[in-house]
């Protein structure tokens, strides 16, 4: 008798530690009545890293539930790290709803995109797809035509600086098929012009690897490119802190990636060039729509497409009033 007292205690205690747990986690969520939702989404990205990540799945999140859709991001509050590949599987196994996926082109992650399709769970893919997978909808970005306006703006630059210009393109180690198109399309564009140009690739798994990695290839310059032009947000803050460091803000122009408040300031001080941005709020608003129509009707297009937002000197000051404006919103939440 007193062995199974001591039992149900123990069981006891530890339920309410998993009780207070998911009590907490809840609150965390900003949902503090416990509402349910009619689908359960799930987004998994590719950089935990990456503000153009975070800026999206909070866009998910706000937009899902003004949809009574509760999209989580898989891998938070979990006591452990998982890969992008178990983070899937993981959805898959939930049986949740829907699945939003930053794509990319490997093996298994084409076979986790089909196994969700087998199990009756629809996959949309966001900023990357997943080439000759069964997703039911892509939204991307005209990467081409950002190409194009990264080298034109170069272009731009090579005329002010008037002498023979060097040009570096920073690169993902991914190899992801959105800078691959715009790498070309710069290189197109560049062509007619004789510009040198030339790439490298950064391994950015975290921040620290992208700063030791850009490090050791800015050092190998005698003297520094003219034009340093990033392709993602984390190689874009690297960069910039590199040239700050070394004392070159003025000797080299950087054109960016994202508007993280670091870089708008930048721009607007003169210390940064320029820098092309993702409307997250309307990339969200594709994938969510994308998703229901699917689930409601049984088919959807098949690709939807958004524009990068340039961002330069001109127009920075609205940007960074957005930015002091939200940044307002959530101080008084």
């Amino acid at each position: 008798m007193t062995f199974i007292t001591v039992a149900l205690l123990i069981l006891t205690v530890v339920g309410l530690g998993v009780f207070r747990s998911q009590t907490q986690r809840y609150k965390a969520s900003g949902i503090e009545d416990y509402q349910t939702y009619s689908r359960h989404f799930v987004f998994i990205g590719n950089d935990s890293d990456s503000r153009v990540s975070e800026s999206l799945y909070q866009q998910l999140r706000e937009y899902g539930l003004q949809n009574d859709c509760y999209v989580e991001r898989a891998g938070d509050n979990l006591a452990a790290e998982y890969s992008k590949q178990e983070q899937m599987d993981i959805a898959i196994r939930s049986d949740v709803s829907g699945i939003i996926l930053e794509g990319d082109n490997s093996e298994e992650t084409v076979r986790l995109v089909n196994k969700a399709s087998e199990s009756g769970i629809p996959v949309v893919t966001v900023m990357a797809d997943v080439p000759d997978s069964k997703r039911v909808s892509f939204v991307g970005m005209n990467n081409y035509s950002a190409g194009t306006k990264y080298g034109k703006l170069i272009v731009s630059i090579s005329e002010r600086v008037k002498e023979e210009c060097k040009t570096l393109v920073l690169m993902n180690a991914e190899g992801n098929s959105n800078e691959n198109t715009l790498y070309a399309a710069i290189q197109e564009t560049l062509k007619p012009t004789g510009i040198q140009i030339e790439s490298a690739v950064i391994d950015s798994a975290s921040p620290l690897s992208a700063e030791e990695k850009i490090a050791d290839v800015l050092d190998k310059y005698e003297s520094l490119p003219d034009i340093i032009v990033c392709l993602s947000d984390i190689n874009t803050r690297c960069a910039y802190q590199y040239i700050v460091n070394k004392n070159e803000v003025g000797n080299t122009t950087i054109i960016g990636f994202y508007d993280s408040p670091s870089v708008l300031h930048a721009i607007d001080r003169g210390t940064l060039e320029a820098t092309f941005s993702v409307d997250t709020e309307k990339v969200a608003v594709c994938c969510v729509d994308a998703l229901n129509e699917y689930i409601d009707k049984g088919n959807v297009s098949e690709y939807f497409s958004t524009d990068y937002i340039f961002i330069d000197k001109k127009n920075v000051k609205l940007y960074l009033a957005d930015e002091i404006g939200e940044r307002t919103k959530n101080e008084t939440n």
